[in-house]
């Protein structure tokens, strides 16, 4: 259940407002739910307390992917790549992008 969940997480952020993994934790699952808007929040303000956190950033990243903005989202996914050059999901998603972008050479 994300939204008894949702509600753990944000009674742990009273005690500790600035942890960037609890904020991550609850923009993922306000991702989860479908709530955009919302976990974009709590994902920005958790990269404002760690700025090269790979899971902020590509969680992110996904969300300006799909609002359409592939310049920004791969913007973001490169700080992503020098943290965690080997993941699938961040490759899949820089892929997406520039297919996006119509540039199908580079997607491959």
């Amino acid at each position: 259940n994300y939204k008894a969940a949702i509600e753990v997480y944000l009674e742990a952020l009273e005690f500790s407002p600035e942890n960037p993994d609890i904020l991550t934790t609850i923009g993922l699952l306000y991702l989860r739910l479908g709530e955009n808007y919302r976990a974009f929040d709590f994902l920005g303000n958790s990269l404002t307390h760690d700025a090269k956190n790979p899971k902020t950033i590509l969680a992110a990243g996904s969300i300006i992917q799909d609002h359409g903005d592939m310049d920004v989202a791969l913007i973001k996914y490169r700080v992503a790549a020098v943290q965690t050059p080997n993941s699938a999901q961040l490759w899949n998603n820089i892929g997406m992008c520039f297919f996006g972008k119509q540039r199908y050479v580079a997607a491959i």
